[in-house]
């Protein structure tokens, strides 16, 4: 049975969690796009017990998920993880996820910033995920990435501090010496 649904544009993990706290709710968040689960949050007595994301588990997952919004969700207390690998109070959780989903926002709006005024880019798109659901097959795996496809140049890069990747697209031909020596310098993860 499902006891509600929806997106995650308008309607945050946090308050999700909260939800099924507050109502000692047992059951699972399965979280979806384009109708494929790719993560899950299991309550046990309003108390989360499981979290796994695109193979990540326990509260890695739900830091990952956190960050997303093109996600669909919906609660089924006929789902009950039996596996148990989070044990963490949910104070703790709400208040590190938070934390964790401000420190990568503002790195994003950092990087956002810095190359809206050192490059006159047309079009400039980030991503914090790359995988076959998003576009690429791997999550959390590198520190730094080109990719060149003809038109358009693509830089991934891990931040080591908030392991947040970001997807650089510059269309245009933007692509230049410069831009390739700042991105292999690494200053953009000293800002």
């Amino acid at each position: 049975m499902t006891l509600f649904a929806g997106t995650l544009k308008t309607f945050s993990i946090i308050s999700l969690i909260q939800t099924c706290h507050n109502d000692g709710s047992s059951g699972t968040i399965e979280f979806s796009r384009k109708e494929t689960v790719i993560g899950k949050i299991g309550f046990e007595d309003g108390n989360i017990i499981n979290a796994s994301f695109l193979g990540i588990k326990g509260i890695g997952a739900i830091k990952q998920l956190i960050l997303l919004e093109e996600l669909d969700f919906q609660f089924n207390e006929r789902i009950i993880l039996s596996e148990k690998n989070i044990s963490t109070d949910i104070n703790f959780i709400l208040i590190d996820c938070s934390r964790h989903k401000d420190e990568a926002r503002e790195y994003i709006s950092k990087i956002r910033r810095l190359f809206s005024i050192k490059y006159n880019a047309d079009h400039v798109i980030f991503y914090e995920y790359r995988h076959l659901v998003f576009t690429s097959p791997e999550i959390f795996n590198i520190k730094y990435f080109e990719e060149f496809n003809g038109k358009d140049f693509t830089v991934v890069y891990l931040d080591k501090n908030i392991h947040a990747r970001i997807e650089l697209l510059f269309e245009k031909k933007i692509l230049t010496n410069d831009l390739l020596m700042f991105m292999k310098s690494k200053d953009i993860g000293r800002l």
